[in-house]
């Protein structure tokens, strides 16, 4: 973009020690918009480059001095992304050949058709366009799921994200465990763009929305006429993601017959389409991912042990969002920001009420059930600052955040600010822990997981005493 706003033209250096073939070529350029720089030999040209951005080169092949082929190949050295095209005579088409070989784009002959020079460039603008926006989200995806945007500041994340670092550039199978809304795919992804696969795909399968009888179909591919309705031979899910990441989502749903096939793809490294007999290899990493207890399962008969131990060469379990509440400022703060679109950009803000309300749910529906409710408190706010935020209660009816709440000063420092509400959310949590298990302080333990001298330091620190809740 200029100064004004306005979008920058596409530059175009033109470059031949025919004036009249430069100024023409200038005129038809410029009457199409484009930003036209000459030069009438190579010298002048690589000086142009030096001090400016080119978008496309138009070079002679036959100049004095230094030939246009000479010119290619600076200019291959030096900006390997500029688009050449290379003009020649009728009579050197072998020489324009040669150029193409040595990195040239595109060639044409003199006299040049108008329109086919200015198809040229076109199509050699679009590919740069397209090239731009596939450079762009490249990098979206690896800031998007880099370790700086996993939005935590609890040590039970901070472990997952040191697990996630230690792990990505292996090529081992990690299994992610964690109840629903846990953010199991955003771990899968962050293993994957922060790995050495990650310029390949990531291809993402829920085993849990497909039928079985088009599950194995669907993750190994078929062969024509394999069944009713394969009408052509179609690549599966492991072909598709070859070299890169299949993730696989509730993998204890999967039918014991996928079951047995996978646990061979993951031992031999090959697999036969359905419908097939020939031998497919691929390199394609595996990350799964369950909210199911695999096992339990196990014990019950319902998923393979073997197939268990080669899935969870590298286990890792999220925390339930009830177990990192530090974190529910961040993430709400987090998700106003992402979806502020919603709004126009209107709302910035949660009061410090509703944060307080947010710090004592029980997110059973965890991140997921947290980005939603806030969605919906952008949606309703009229002002500039989320003043209530509806969460359902055990019966599944809303109930309203407008309840007094003890405020918070807003000139507190953030992280006192934090602190402060974490401290009083932790005290009404072990209240109702306390008054749920009548006093038990080992089942107590157990359920918090975490150790009993922990949960007597938090009475103390509390003042609480656990006679008074014995026999309640």
């Amino acid at each position: 973009m200029t100064k004004d706003g306005n979008p920058t033209r596409e530059r175009i250096l033109v470059v031949d020690d025919d004036k009249a073939f430069r100024v023409a070529t200038r005129t038809l350029l410029e009457d199409e918009g484009y930003d036209v720089h000459l030069a009438p030999g190579a010298d002048e040209a690589l000086t142009i480059l030096s001090s400016a951005d080119m978008d496309v080169m138009v070079s002679d092949l036959v100049m004095t001095k230094m030939s246009g082929v000479e010119l290619l190949q600076k200019v291959r050295t030096t900006y390997p992304d500029l688009t050449v095209i290379m003009v020649t005579g009728f009579g050197s088409i072998s020489s324009a050949v040669e150029a193409m070989r040595l990195g040239a784009n595109d060639y044409l002959t003199k006299p040049c058709n108008n329109a086919e020079l200015l198809l040229k460039i076109r199509r050699a603008m679009d590919a740069q366009a397209k090239d731009r926006e596939l450079k762009r989200l490249r990098e979206e995806l690896h800031s998007t799921y880099s370790f700086g945007n996993m939005v935590s500041r609890s040590d039970k994340m901070k472990k997952v994200i040191q697990s996630i670092r230690q792990v990505a550039d292996t090529d081992v199978t990690i299994l992610i465990q964690g109840e629903s809304g846990t953010g199991k795919e955003l771990v899968a992804r962050a293993s994957h763009y922060n790995s050495n696969r990650c310029s390949r795909p990531f291809i993402a399968v829920n085993c849990s929305a497909i039928p079985d009888s088009l599950l194995e179909s669907e993750l190994f591919g078929h062969e024509k006429g394999a069944f009713t309705g394969a009408m052509k031979t179609k690549a599966g899910k492991f072909e598709e993601a070859n070299g890169g990441t299949l993730f696989l989502d509730e993998i204890g749903d999967l039918a014991p017959t996928v079951q047995t096939k996978l646990l061979r793809v993951l031992q031999e490294k090959t697999f036969e389409r359905v419908g097939g007999n020939a031998p497919i290899h691929v390199d394609t990493r595996i990350v799964a991912a369950t909210n199911r207890s695999l096992e339990l399962m196990i014990q019950q008969g319902d998923f393979r042990e073997d197939l268990y131990y080669r899935l969870s060469v590298f286990p890792i379990r999220l925390p339930a969002l009830r177990e990192r509440l530090e974190d529910v400022p961040l993430l709400a703060e987090h998700f106003v920001h992402r979806h502020q679109t919603l709004t126009g950009g209107r709302v910035k803000y949660i009061a410090p009420s509703v944060m307080t309300c947010m710090m004592n749910y029980t997110w059973r529906g965890n991140i997921r059930e947290l980005e939603n409710l806030i969605k919906r408190a952008l949606i309703k706010t009229q002002g500039e600052t989320i003043m209530e935020i509806e969460l359902p209660t055990g019966n599944g009816m809303p109930s309203s955040s407008k309840e007094p709440m003890p405020e918070v000063d807003l000139n507190t420092p953030y992280k006192d600010y934090v602190a402060a509400i974490v401290r009083d959310a932790e005290e009404k949590y072990l209240v109702r822990m306390l008054r749920l298990y009548k006093g038990n302080i080992n089942q107590i333990a157990k359920l918090m997981d975490i150790d009993r001298k922990t949960v007597y330091r938090k009475m103390a620190e509390y003042s609480i005493d656990p006679a008074g809740f014995r026999g309640s």
